[in-house]
């Protein structure tokens, strides 16, 4: 860390990458030390986060107390990487500025959430917290949802009901959501609703495409880096798929459905989606061979 770097830090308030501490974490404090550590790293920001030592902040305003010496960066490596997992990057900064010694920890995060591996001290094994504005908090579940979606593609059934109702399109109808928390444009290539009764597969119908946007074999689906869509997804379907999903001449059956709903992206990354005891409804010209058929 250069000093325009560390100048910088000091033009800053305190935040869920920033916090300013008057003293260094002595060892009797290490407690404080790691719970700060743990709280920063699971923050959702994914830039690095400080902790700026020998900085008195009170109200916005700075005092630039510096320490009386420094710290083995070994020390604090080593009590991170022996008490946190997974592995925590972090760097020790030892600064002279304005004839006066500061240290920055810099907490680099790869891999949340953090935790603690084992008891130390006050603190059990397993403890967790999160850095929310200018404050330590309790991590809640909808945090560790965050965490674990971040990188990732996510597709869900929303609500399991399938409609043919639309003949006009030669499709069925499923609300689907499909979310992308990656940091790139991922483009669904290809797609497919498979339906199950059991283990048995009933019928398979390929993606033409979403609601205001039925192109046909050809539909492709781009979504934006941080973006999801819930919307409708058409799969193709036919009068004659009537038959093995035991549909009635009023649209409906009484076999218990599962819907396995399959996308392939550009670079050939597979999402799946399953949905237990789906609901079916037929109607119009997709039930014509139902009703010739039962008369």
């Amino acid at each position: 860390m250069n000093m325009d770097q560390f100048e910088q830090l000091l033009t800053l308030d305190e935040s869920e990458i920033l916090d300013f501490k008057k003293t260094f974490y002595v060892k009797e404090r290490y407690v404080d030390l790691l719970t700060d550590v743990i709280a920063f790293a699971n923050a959702h920001s994914k830039n690095s986060k400080y902790i700026v030592c020998g900085v008195k902040e009170e109200n916005g305003v700075k005092d630039l107390v510096g320490l009386d010496s420094f710290t083995d960066q070994s020390i604090i490596e080593q009590l991170i990487f022996e008490n946190i997992e997974p592995f925590l990057s972090i760097k020790l900064h030892a600064i002279s500025y304005q004839e006066k010694r500061f240290h920055v920890i810099e907490i680099r995060p790869e891999k949340r959430p953090y935790l603690l591996k084992k008891q130390y001290g006050t603190l059990n094994k397993g403890f967790m917290k999160i850095r929310r504005g200018a404050t330590n908090d309790f991590t809640t579940r909808a945090d560790l949802d965050k965490m674990y979606n971040e990188g990732q593609v996510k597709l869900q059934v929303s609500d399991g009901f399938l409609y043919a109702t639309k003949p006009e399109l030669g499709c069925a109808e499923l609300k689907c959501r499909l979310s992308n928390h990656t940091d790139k444009t991922t483009t669904i290539v290809w797609g497919c609703l498979e339906i199950y009764e059991g283990e048995t597969k009933l019928t398979e119908h390929r993606l033409y495409g979403i609601k205001d946007n039925h192109v046909g074999a050809d539909f492709q689906l781009k979504l934006a880096p941080k973006d999801e869509i819930v919307t409708d997804f058409h799969f193709g379907f036919t009068s004659s798929q009537c038959f093995p999903l035991a549909v009635d001449e009023d649209g409906v059956t009484k076999k218990t459905l599962t819907y396995k709903v399959i996308l392939i992206d550009a670079d050939d990354n597979e999402y799946t989606a399953i949905c237990h005891k789906g609901f079916l409804l037929v109607k119009g010209e997709f039930l014509w061979k139902v009703k010739l058929k039962n008369k």
